[in-house]
């Protein structure tokens, strides 16, 4: 595969993933609430539902879904309704308390709810699938074999991806340790709740709209 454009997919890449977005805000979300192992394991759940996504795109069934506006319409409305459900159980939770060496929070969620979590949060996203199917022919070459490309192209996405939205959750969990205060936290819980919010609302209002 031509190197260039492995490095053009890269760059690409990292400025979408870089991104402010539900998937990054549910990242730093777990760092600051549940530390960085619980926090890697909703990152591969991202991770896994960014390839899912890439490999619809590749196989073809993404141009039928968006063909089928009818099914993409569902989907956004379920994934409107899952972030604005995220939403009102972040505003719903206790503020977790911190100690100044680890994160200890009363409700602390199972590995696997946490992976299905952010899962859903990336595979539920439209505008995720919509970006792939238009990016993804772009980088590749027609007189090789796709699937050796398309396995390159999601190791190296795979290893951006994870790499970028585990160092949120790091950064979010350091900031949090430094800065322990549960006025602080709850102010910054209740912002991430009515941010989930308002990425519901909107996706929801937008499809309605269209």
């Amino acid at each position: 595969m031509n190197i260039e454009l492995v490095l053009g997919y890269c760059a690409v890449i990292t400025v979408l993933l870089i991104s402010p977005g539900p998937s990054v805000l549910l990242s730093i979300n777990n760092g600051i609430n549940y530390g960085r192992k619980i926090a890697a394991i909703g990152v591969l759940g991202n991770v896994f539902a960014f390839q899912l996504l890439t490999l619809i795109s590749a196989s073809g069934i993404g141009v039928v879904l968006i063909t089928f506006k009818d099914i993409l319409i569902v989907v956004q409305l379920i994934g409107a309704g899952y972030l604005c459900y995220l939403g009102l159980k972040i505003l719903s939770s206790p503020v977790t308390k911190l100690s100044a060496k680890e994160v200890k929070s009363p409700f602390k969620p199972s590995p696997w709810k946490i992976f299905r979590q952010a899962f859903l949060v990336t595979s539920l996203n439209p505008k995720a699938l919509v970006f792939i199917i238009a990016l993804l022919p772009q980088f590749i070459t027609n007189s090789e074999r796709l699937t050796p490309q398309i396995t390159i192209l999601c190791i190296v996405s795979a290893s951006i991806h994870f790499t970028i939205y585990f160092s949120y959750a790091l950064l979010a969990e350091n900031v949090a340790q430094i800065s322990s205060s549960n006025i602080g936290r709850r102010v910054f819980d209740r912002l991430s709740g009515i941010t989930f919010l308002i990425f519901g609302v909107g996706l929801g209002v937008t499809n309605i709209a269209n």
